[in-house]
C-alpha cells in the first residue's frame, strides 16, 4: 500500500480545500517546494501535486510545478486543467512522472485512448465522484454517472484512476469504502483513493479494500497521520 501525500497548489501556496469548494480554503504553507521535501524526507515515495488555479481556470502555478519536480527524486504526478495532448507533455516536460486528467476524461474518453496511445502509463485518470456522478472542471459542474463512464474509460485503456470521494473530501470523516469497493467492482485498473483519511487505520482499512494506493494531504497537515505510521522498509 502505497500512501502519497497531496500538495494543492493555489496563488503559489500549498492549500487545502473542503470538498473542493475554492471558499473554504486552508493554507497550510508559504513554499510548496519546501512541503515536497519535507514529504521526501519523511519517506514519501511519490506525490500528488494539483494547480487549483489551472483547474478552476483561474491561473497556472506551472513555475512552482516545476520548481518541485526539481526539488525532488521520487515521482511527482501532476494534475488541474489538463485536457489537451499539448497540455500533457507541457506538464511531462515539466518533469512529472504522470500527467493527471480529469474533466477531459469524464466528458471524452476517445480523450484517453488517444492520450494512452502516445504516454500509456504516464497517464493518470481521475474520478471525482459526488451523488454517483462524476464531477468536472474543478468539481464545479456535474458530469456523466459513474458506472458507464468507467466502461467507456476501461475501453479506451485507462491504465489507472484516482478516486475521490468528494463529501468526504479535506473532511477528516474516514474514507467512503463504499465507493471504493463499487469502483473496485466495475473495474481490473489499479484504484487509488482520495478523499477522508485520517489515521493509519483509514490507510490499512483501503489497502484491505483492494486500492492499491491512497493519496492524502490534510491528515499530515494536520498530524493526525505520519508518514512513518504507515511506510514499511
Amino acid at each position: 500500500m502505497i500512501v502519497i501525500p497531496a500538495i494543492d497548489v493555489r496563488g503559489g501556496r500549498a492549500v487545502r480545500l473542503l470538498r473542493g469548494d475554492p471558499n473554504e480554503e486552508t493554507s497550510y504553507h508559504e513554499d510548496p517546494v519546501a512541503v515536497a521535501s519535507r514529504f521526501q524526507e519523511e519517506g514519501a515515495r511519490r506525490l500528488h501535486v494539483i494547480d487549483l488555479d489551472a483547474a478552476l481556470g483561474d491561473g497556472s502555478n506551472r513555475d512552482v510545478l516545476r520548481e518541485i519536480c526539481q526539488a525532488v527524486v521520487i515521482p511527482v504526478q501532476i494534475g488541474g486543467g489538463v485536457r489537451t495532448l499539448g497540455e500533457i507533455e507541457a506538464v511531462l516536460e515539466l518533469g512529472a512522472a504522470r500527467a493527471i486528467l480529469g474533466t477531459a476524461a469524464a466528458l471524452d474518453p476517445e480523450f484517453v485512448a488517444r492520450a494512452v496511445e502516445e504516454y500509456a502509463e504516464r497517464v493518470l485518470v481521475a474520478v471525482d465522484v459526488r451523488g454517483g456522478r462524476i464531477m468536472v472542471k474543478g468539481w464545479t459542474e456535474e458530469g456523466p454517472e459513474l458506472a458507464p463512464t468507467l466502461a467507456a474509460l476501461d475501453d479506451a485503456g485507462a491504465p489507472r484512476y484516482i478516486v475521490t470521494a468528494i463529501a468526504r473530501d479535506g473532511t477528516l470523516d474516514g474514507p467512503d469504502l463504499r465507493l471504493y469497493k463499487q469502483v473496485i467492482g466495475l473495474t481490473d485498473r489499479p484504484v487509488i483513493a482520495s478523499g477522508g483519511v485520517r489515521t493509519a487505520d483509514d490507510i490499512w482499512a483501503l489497502r484491505d479494500a483492494g486500492c492499491e494506493a491512497s493519496v492524502t494531504g490534510k491528515a499530515l497537515y494536520e498530524k493526525t497521520l505520519k508518514l512513518s505510521q504507515v511506510i514499511r522498509g
